[in-house]
């Protein structure tokens, strides 16, 4: 009979994810900068965490779907909770830079990224530019460009 209820927890937690535009193991999201991945719960939650909102946020769409969207580079946790308290997921969050189809090109200490889809256009991304300017003052600039939206 112990057999049967790993197995089961096994498949329980493997049906917390509906894999979409990111990467989902066990315990660990991969979101990619800007964008969103979906999550759809096996059970109705009635509280959801993030760690740091300044990493991930997520947008509940109802108790059972919501997404995680990677707001800038770095690692936090989300937590999601069902009835009675009982936690239905607890798990690291980590925010990638989305790198498809960017060509990045280094002078004199200066990255500069090009996103290339099939024209090179400038792709600047957190860090990038004069070292004057502070990954705190970009990180600021791009949440509020996002809540501009």
């Amino acid at each position: 009979m112990p057999m049967y209820k790993s197995l089961a927890a096994a498949a329980f937690a493997f049906s917390f994810f509906l894999i979409g535009s990111g990467h989902a193991v066990a315990n660990e999201i991969r979101v990619a900068l800007d964008q969103a991945f979906p999550i759809r719960l096996a059970e109705s939650a009635e509280g959801v965490a993030i760690g740091n909102p300044t990493i991930a946020g997520v947008s509940v769409q109802n108790d059972r779907f919501l997404f995680v969207t990677g707001r800038s580079y770095g690692t936090t946790n989300l937590v999601v909770v069902g009835g009675n308290g009982r936690v239905l997921y607890s798990g690291r969050v980590t925010v990638v830079p989305d790198e498809t189809d960017v060509v990045m090109v280094t002078r004199a200490g200066e990255t500069a990224r090009l996103e290339c889809t099939p024209l090179c256009r400038p792709r600047p991304d957190i860090g990038d530019g004069r070292a004057s300017t502070s990954v705190a003052e970009q990180i600021a600039g791009r949440a509020s460009a996002a809540g501009s939206r």
